[in-house]
C-alpha cells in the first residue's frame, strides 16, 4: 500500500499564486489539533486515508466551454479525506493547492496515512 511521507517542514501557503491563496483560506485551515474543511473540523489522528482524482468535467461542447472560458484551461483536482465513517472533500482545486493541502496533512498527522493520487503529487512511501 503507498502512504504519505512524513515531512518536517511546514507547507507555506506564500509559494502559491495570491488567487489560489484567497480561494483556499475560504474553506480550508490547519493548525495543531486539526484541519478544517468548509468548517468541518477534521481532527489529525482520525484520517486514515486522502484520495486526490482528477475533476470530471462534462463532455462536448459545455464541458469545453467551462473548462476554457470558467477555468482558464487549468486542470482542476478533487481531494478526499476520509476519517472514521466521515469525509471531508476539497472539490475543484488546482494541483498546487491539492499539493498544499496534502503536504499540510503529512506534516501534521501523527499516523501513517493511506494516499491514491498521482504519484508526483508529494513524497509517498510504501509500508
Amino acid at each position: 500500500m503507498t502512504y504519505l511521507q512524513r515531512i518536517n517542514y511546514r507547507p507555506n501557503m506564500d509559494q502559491l499564486p495570491l488567487a489560489d491563496q484567497a480561494q483556499l483560506r475560504t474553506f480550508f485551515d490547519a493548525y495543531g489539533a486539526e484541519m478544517l474543511v468548509y468548517d468541518e473540523a477534521v481532527p489529525w489522528r482520525f484520517i486514515e486515508e486522502v484520495e486526490v482524482v482528477p475533476a470530471p468535467r462534462a463532455a462536448g461542447p459545455a464541458g469545453w466551454l467551462v473548462k476554457k472560458l470558467f477555468l482558464s484551461s487549468i486542470e482542476r483536482y478533487h481531494v478526499g479525506v476520509y476519517f472514521g465513517p466521515r469525509e471531508a472533500i476539497l472539490p475543484n482545486i488546482t494541483w498546487e493547492q491539492a499539493k498544499y493541502v496534502v503536504e499540510t496533512i503529512a506534516y501534521f498527522a501523527p499516523q501513517s496515512i493511506k494516499f491514491t493520487g498521482p504519484d508526483d503529487l508529494v513524497r509517498l512511501t510504501e509500508i
